[in-house]
């Protein structure tokens, strides 16, 4: 297996500046690994006049003299870019991007998730979801915020958030982490959820309620159990890097959005088993996305 790399990343605009708000942060890591970024537009055959309440990019020309003030912005940060404008003519939008994704081999692909019909509606079966399947590539997603700061300075990342589940699934964003720790370089954070006796699903909690003792004190062991299986991942960083490690018990995603007040950026497979150890299925990762101002970089399974 070819060791990760996020340094090849294929970036779609569509003329926005919601859809701007991923470019600092996808710029920030290709300023520290290398890399370039590839601008994308794709040219709709019947495309609206305003997006986003502004004007739309309805031609080749608009697009190209776009992309080329992003690019000249980025280059005074020696980014290096490319700029690709591709007609999807009767293709879907999401289809036309996992395609240009392919055809130009990148690492990754990074968008802002902007768009109507509620977050979760969009990062789960609209663009940002259809290209991650699509594509079958980690996918740097970022929620749209209005007031975010709209200047193109690539940001800097020092913190990696990474969940872990105790399913081999949920491990398989730790080589990436590792990678962006040791390039940026960034600190890791490792996390953990167990639930608490309030927490567990109907048919976990039946047992609960005959013997409160007997399952608390399971749940007791299922924390020191996460607490070694996070030192465990800890011990294969690369040297040098910075590792703590965090159990918290409660709501994952309530609990999850607590730890990212200490991290620029989560780390996360889109699903793991399940069960009571495995709560990263997809509607973790949206509903996380809905509540955290922080990017995730979400690595599917396939």
């Amino acid at each position: 297996m070819s060791a990760p790399s996020f340094s090849r990343i294929l970036v779609p605009l569509d003329g926005s500046r919601l859809a701007e708000q991923i470019v600092p942060i996808v710029s920030g890591i290709v300023r520290q690994c290398g890399g370039e970024l590839i601008l994308l537009h794709v040219l709709e055959p019947a495309p609206p006049e305003r997006v986003h309440g502004e004007p739309h990019l309805a031609t080749a020309e608009e697009a190209a003299r776009y992309l080329e003030d992003i690019s000249r912005q980025l280059a005074t940060h020696t980014i290096a870019t490319r700029i690709v404008i591709v007609s999807a003519d009767r293709e879907a939008v999401a289809a036309c991007i996992a395609r240009q994704a392919r055809a130009l081999e990148v690492d990754g692909i990074a968008l802002t998730n902007h768009g109507h019909g509620g977050l979760r509606g969009l990062l789960f079966g609209r663009i940002a979801q259809q290209v991650l399947q699509q594509a079958e590539l980690p996918t740097l997603v970022v929620r749209a915020l209005r007031n975010r700061h709209q200047a193109l300075q690539p940001v800097n990342i020092q913190c990696l958030l990474v969940p872990l589940d105790g399913s081999m699934e949920s491990e398989r964003a730790v080589p990436l982490a590792w990678h962006l720790a040791t390039c940026l370089p960034a600190r890791v954070l490792l996390a953990r959820i167990v639930p608490t006796l309030e927490r567990l699903s109907l048919s976990e909690s039946a047992p609960a309620v005959f013997l409160p003792s007997a399952t608390a004190a399971l749940l007791e062991l299922e924390r020191e159990r996460a607490e070694q299986e996070l030192q465990q991942v800890a011990a294969t960083a690369p040297a040098g890097t910075t590792v703590t490690i965090a159990v918290r018990q409660g709501d994952v995603v309530e609990e999850l959005a607590r730890l990212t007040t200490e991290a620029d950026l989560v780390v996360m497979t889109t699903h793991g088993r399940a069960g009571l150890p495995g709560w990263l299925a997809g509607s973790v990762a949206a509903r996380l996305l809905e509540r955290i101002a922080v990017p995730l970089l979400l690595v599917p399974i396939s």
